[in-house]
């Protein structure tokens, strides 16, 4: 218990998983804790002077199983491990933390998405200016960057880190990226965030002079926040930082922006309506083989591109594969058979890789030359240059197929790693062993023969070691040599010095081996962290070429079209289609496919009308789902496509409220309506589903209506603009606006009934149908009747009005309308007659009456 509390001061907060033989325990509040959030039971030890102390623990096999458990519950766990042999230490065996685990760092089979890499991250603040850096400890992975601070939400979320480490004295439970991420937060000392140190520490890591190779030289903030990771990976988490071989700085110029309203209503990653992957981007999309394919796919999406030279090449390795169909699936074939070098390489260089890993690098190592000889074997310059960028890992390959049996066991101490040839000694030990074995066995048969006791066998446990076993009704022939160890109710075991002898050479050439393995295994491990860079740079390569390879196999499959590129401000789709619904119909139902022709000096904006369920919201999505696409360097669901780039990509879907934030609906939406018209300019593109309908018909309409001559107007935002409505009076701007164009999605009418054709028109729609749709969704009888009745008699009043010329719209006439009705109430108030406290009643009266 001494032993135990002197390490739990050194990690005041953080349970202690500390090694008892073949359990972890924990004691004292760590054992409450633990035993809450696992679920097993809280014990106390049944004798000494610790006898009343908590305890709760589980077996040591059982680790990772827990641990992400206890991780995932939003502890810090420090595993603290016997580093003394208990055979050959008197008294307490000596114990040290030998890593600390926190959910950005966890590595276990059971915390990590295999396609979805895991992230920790550092901010730091200053001014107006805040720094960043990200890592993923299962890869290496590492990155830094800097940005305004009203952009850090937007700059972490495509990194979507899982843990963000911040300075002691940071309030962050009011900060807009906490609010959205809900990362877990760890606070670390203050003066691990220094520019100089951070530096330097890159600097001795990397082997380097200066930072201005890496292109981040200048990221005062961003590096601090590098070093900061350092120093909390390598000091707080005992944890490894070898197998990072690169720092990437993060570059926001080339990269398509995209906020986190259009990340949600597009359903990138996550459906709006399950909350899952199902129905996504991401699900239709992630054909991939490799798991380090999955995790650029989602990198790649994050960050599209606005690279126009970047992109055309993109697309034409996509083409080539398409072209060269043999190529396209061998290279498919043998992607089969890569195992996740990345994450291997991440659990050598952290001291957790089995022998197993290290086969299954050295499987995927073997691939390499197959992959170059297929990318080689054919026309293509492309495929060809992609093929020319893979590094000589032969000498690496060769020395592990040289050093390694082929099929190993997952554990060191299972022994039959190493290769025979490899260590003298070892072949020796090893022949001593499989020897002694054999010597067993013939004795056995030769003490059978020499006693006249049929049934005379060999047996082995822990306790005695070898033995001879002889039943009771042969006790008379036992040899006098014989020394009785055990006596049990039906048998009697003995020894005799031969036995013991060799007992003891075939126990101790067990225990040399899996010495001798061991260390010729690390020394392996040691080998393949030299290669780290190559390695990294071979896996990454491979993701891509997975990763085009797999958009080809879409294009195929998917009826998907090669778009093309431009700097103009234009979008000309042709048949586009969407590629998450048109998975998700039925067989029996076929998706409409729909035309787009929009350039920002002819028709900027496209005003669509039509009733609900007509196709408006998908019609929208799909044309922001193909740029998206198409600025990924992906084949696109559409007949033709010409696209010219969108540098930020904004969406604003659907009425939802943000109520813990204290964000009513129409807040939300003004919210997002604010952030595109503060935000957007003459090369993004905007999709507009419903301004203005989370508040009154006539602030609506006047706010949209105002939007929609913004937009228009001012040049520096004059973007493209799909705007769908179901507010017909905005239609009229066709006339006053030169650059709006009316749109319709067509319906037919059968009588009482609709059919939508899901087709968008030119010109404006006449109807909104919504008594159509609310009978259709199955409301009952009366309620449709009475809301026709209702809608009728507002009709014919609305037309009475119109016929003496009071119907026209017009937003000041509103509010002065408003104000004559408010002076005239207040007029006839009696100021004189009414007490405090009734005026402010009244006051209160007419400020609710008039919606103020």
């Amino acid at each position: 218990m001494r032993q135990f509390l002197d390490i739990k001061n050194k990690y005041p907060e953080t349970l202690v998983l500390f090694r008892m033989g073949d359990f972890y325990e924990t004691f004292n509040e760590d054992a409450k804790i633990t035993s809450k959030v696992l679920g097993i039971v809280l014990t106390k030890r049944s004798n000494g002077a610790a006898a009343d102390v908590p305890l709760a623990g589980f077996p040591y096999h059982a680790l990772d199983n827990y641990l992400y458990k206890l991780v995932m519950a939003g502890h810090k766990v420090a595993i603290c491990e016997q580093v003394e042999d208990p055979k050959q230490t008197k008294g307490i065996v000596k114990r040290e933390v030998v890593e600390v685990i926190t959910p950005g760092t966890i590595t276990s089979e059971q915390a990590l998405d295999q396609k979805a890499n895991q992230f920790l991250a550092a901010l730091l603040t200053h001014k107006e200016r805040a720094g960043y850096a990200i890592f993923d400890q299962s890869t290496g992975e590492f990155y830094v960057g800097e940005c305004s601070k009203e952009k850090i939400s937007e700059a972490l979320r495509k990194f979507s880190p899982r843990e963000i480490l911040l300075g002691e004295s940071i309030v962050y439970s009011t900060a807009a990226w906490y609010r959205e991420l809900n990362p877990f937060v760890f606070k670390i000392e203050e003066w691990f965030f220094n520019f100089d140190q951070g530096y330097n520490l890159l600097t001795k890591h990397f082997k380097t002079n200066s930072l201005k190779g890496f292109g981040c030289e200048d990221f005062t903030l961003g590096i601090a926040a590098a070093g900061a990771v350092f120093q909390h990976i390598t000091e707080n988490l005992n944890g490894s930082i070898s197998h990072i071989t690169a720092l990437k700085p993060i570059q926001q110029e080339n990269i398509m922006g995209l906020d986190g309203f259009t990340v949600r209503n597009l359903e990138i990653f996550k459906s709006l309506g399950t909350q899952g992957t199902h129905g996504t981007l991401l699900s239709v999309l992630d054909k991939t083989l490799t798991s380090g394919g999955g995790r650029l796919l989602k990198s790649w999406l994050n960050r599209p591109l606005v690279d126009l030279k970047r992109l055309n090449n993109r697309l034409n390795l996509v083409s080539e594969f398409l072209k060269q169909k043999r190529a396209l699936n061998g290279i498919r074939k043998e992607l089969n058979n890569w195992i996740d070098v990345e994450r291997i390489l991440g659990k050598i260089s952290r001291g957790k890789a089995t022998p197993r890993d290290v086969i299954n690098m050295q499987i995927s190592l073997i691939r390499i030359p197959f992959i170059r000889e297929i990318l080689e074997k054919n026309d293509s310059v492309y495929l060809s240059k992609l093929a020319s960028r893979f590094p000589d890992l032969n000498g690496l390959t060769q020395f592990l197929r040289n050093t390694l049996n082929e099929h190993v066991p997952l554990q060191i101490k299972k022994g039959a790693v190493i290769k025979a040839g490899i260590d003298g000694e070892l072949d020796e030990l090893r022949e001593l062993s499989s020897g002694g074995k054999q010597w067993i066995v013939k004795l056995q048969a030769s003490e059978r023969e020499r006693t006249g006791i049929p049934s005379l066998k060999i047996g082995y446990n822990r306790v005695f070691g070898y033995y001879l076993e002889v039943t009771r009704t042969h006790r008379e022939k036992v040899p006098q040599d014989y020394i009785l160890k055990q006596t049990l109710v039906n048998t009697e075991r003995f020894i005799t010095p031969d036995l013991k002898e060799y007992e003891e050479k075939i126990l101790s050439a067990d225990e040399k081996i899996e010495i001798i393995e061991t260390r010729i295994f690390n020394e392996v491990c040691l080998e393949i962290v030299k290669y780290s860079l190559v390695l990294q740079k071979s896996a990454a390569l491979v993701s891509k070429i997975d990763l085009l390879s797999t958009f080809s196999v879409l294009a195929l499959e998917n009826r998907y079209c090669k778009p093309e590129l431009s700097l103009d401000p234009i979008l000309e789709i042709k048949s586009g289609r969407h590629p998450v619904v048109e998975k998700l119909l039925s067989a029996t139902d076929r998706f409409i496919p729909n035309d787009l022709k929009m350039d920002t000096r002819i028709n900027q904006i496209h005003l669509i009308t039509g009733p609900n369920m007509a196709g408006k919201s998908t019609y929208l999505r799909q044309v922001g789902l193909i740029v998206l696409m198409a600025q990924i360097g992906s084949f696109v669901p559409a007949r033709s496509a010409l696209i010219g780039i969108v540098d930020k990509l904004f969406t604003r879907v659907g009425a939802s409220d943000n109520l813990a934030g204290g964000e009513s609906t129409f807040l939300v939406e003004m919210n997002e309506a604010a952030n595109i018209l503060n935000n957007a300019t003459a090369k993004s593109l905007i999709l507009l589903d419903e301004i203005g309908r989370g508040t009154a018909t006539y602030d609506g309409m006047a706010l949209a209506w105002a939007i929609t001559e913004y937009l228009h107007d001012q040049p520096k935002i004059s973007a493209r603009t799909i705007f769908a409505t179901h507010y017909h009076e905005l239609t009229d701007l066709e006339n006053t606006l030169e650059r709006l164009e009316n749109h319709h999605i067509a319906v037919k009418e059968f009588g009482d009934k609709i059919v939508f054709l899901r087709k968008i028109m030119k010109g404006s729609g006449d109807k909104s149908y919504g008594i159509h749709v609310a009978k259709m969704a199955g409301l009952p009888n009366k309620v449709v009747n009475r809301a026709a009745e209702i809608l009728n008699y507002h009709l014919q009043n609305e037309k009475t009005k119109e016929s003496k010329g009071q119907a026209e719209f017009n937003q000041i006439s509103i509010f002065e309308q408003q104000e004559s009705e408010m002076k005239q109430e207040l007029a006839k108030v009696e100021i004189d007659k009414i007490t405090p406290l009734e005026a402010l009643f009244k006051l209160d009266e007419l400020k609710k009456k008039h919606g103020i």
